[in-house]
């Protein structure tokens, strides 16, 4: 019994030495850092990987139909699905942090207003995206409605953004 003692307590010794040793790296404050952060979204990693495949999907039938027609198109469909990755993923992690935040206990009222809080950084993001990208399919749906938003982040008149199409 002593034995096992001694070698759990060598083993704990050992791991504690190792961790210390990581601690003083930048790896290893970037692996410690990586690791929180895939943590800390674990509980939802299948809605992620749902998102990140329906992307690699539709990155895979562009690449097929730009073969069919003759066109080398993969910088830009590198950089459209890049930029859909990120523009996505920034959503789902605004989101997922409200969710997060309202399962948790504690004050009503300030849930809600950091809830409000990231609702209004999300309609800001949702208007940066669409100057950036204006056929971005996700964030064309509010298009009309984050107008005055791009407008005012441009410095240009609201009829100069993203005039419609008239029939």
């Amino acid at each position: 019994m002593q034995l096992l003692i001694m070698y759990s307590l060598a083993l704990v010794k050992h791991q504690m030495n190792t961790l210390l040793k990581l601690a003083t790296t930048y790896k290893g404050w970037a692996l410690a850092s990586l690791c929180s952060f895939v943590t800390f979204f674990a509980t939802e990693r299948y809605a992620f990987r749902v998102v990140i495949a329906a992307i690699l999907i539709d990155a895979v039938f562009g690449t097929i139909v730009s073969i069919m027609n003759g066109r080398f198109v993969l910088s830009k469909l590198m950089r459209v699905t890049l930029f859909k990755f990120a523009s996505y993923m920034a959503a789902l992690v605004m989101v997922f942090m409200v969710e997060k935040l309202a399962h948790d206990n504690g004050f009503f009222g300030v849930k809600v207003v950091a809830g409000w809080a990231v609702a209004c950084e999300f309609w800001s993001m949702s208007a940066s995206i669409l100057i950036i990208w204006p056929d971005a399919a996700f964030f064309k749906i509010m298009r009309r409605h984050l107008k005055g938003e791009m407008a005012a982040k441009l410095g240009t008149d609201i009829e100069d953004i993203l005039p419609e199409k008239k029939p």
